[in-house]
């Protein structure tokens, strides 16, 4: 009797795989120029009294709104996670994490990312020298001193959990506990921006802003890593990407 060959996926063709390439960079490099434009007009607008007035302000007013017990308390410790000690803390966590995972160059790139993004969304507020929320059209659970266009705290999240979402759907093999780390890091990039103007220290633009800006700096950082692991030594590559993404880096 004869035994049934195994079944296996065709393979896909040269061609094809060409054709998806290109589609793909036509698709990635348009979201990058429209989150550009995107983050430009943001600057130039976020000083205007109209924005504040049209948008900010009821945008604000409905998200403080908000009372249902389990959403107050996310919504109020989120912010949390920016704040010191806690913001040191969670990197330091990541990139334990990641050390302990043989992804040593990734750790460091991670946390370097991070950190200079930050710089980053400082330099830009400095630019732009937007004010902070003012008691006048929503409620301020505190004041700060400095500028308000972008949050760093967004910049924060957007940068780190989204790296490390990055990474983990790199190399982690498909898993059930895979799927629930990466929602529980989209989440956190997620739920940061709503956070901040719950709080009242950022208005909706400057959240939007700085999803723009740690968006584009979260695809330098993962460029960067495809370009670098090729060329350190073995030490620093550690753990094997997922095997379509080897052709990659």
């Amino acid at each position: 009797m004869a035994v049934n060959a195994p079944v296996t996926a065709p393979k896909t063709s040269a061609p094809e795989r060409q054709r998806r390439g290109r589609l793909f960079m036509t698709v990635y490099v348009t979201a990058l120029v429209l989150v550009t434009a995107a983050f430009v007009g943001l600057a130039l607008v976020a000083r205007t009294e109209d924005v504040i007035v049209g948008f900010d302000a009821p945008v604000a007013v409905a998200i403080q709104t908000i009372h249902f017990p389990v959403a107050t308390w996310v919504l109020v410790h989120m912010s949390y996670l920016g704040w010191a000690p806690y913001d040191i803390g969670i990197v330091v966590a990541i990139a334990a994490a990641l050390v302990a995972l043989r992804l040593r160059l990734e750790a460091a790139l991670v946390v370097a990312s991070t950190v200079l993004a930050g710089g980053a969304g400082t330099l830009v507020k400095d630019l732009v020298q937007r004010a902070r929320p003012t008691a006048d059209y929503v409620h301020l659970a505190g004041h700060l001193a400095d500028f308000s266009f972008p949050s760093g705290h967004v910049i924060f999240a957007t940068v780190l959990f989204g790296s490390t979402f990055a990474i983990v759907w790199i190399v982690w093999p498909n898993s059930v506990l895979r799927d629930l780390v990466l929602v529980v890091l989209l989440a956190l990039v997620l739920l940061m921006g709503p956070s901040r103007i719950y709080w009242g220290e950022h208005w909706p633009t400057d959240v939007l802003g700085a999803y723009c800006l740690g968006g584009l700096w979260l695809a330098g950082t993962v460029e960067l890593l495809l370009v670098l692991r090729p060329r350190v030594s073995p030490w620093w590559q550690g753990r094997d990407f997922r095997k379509k993404w080897r052709a990659l880096a």
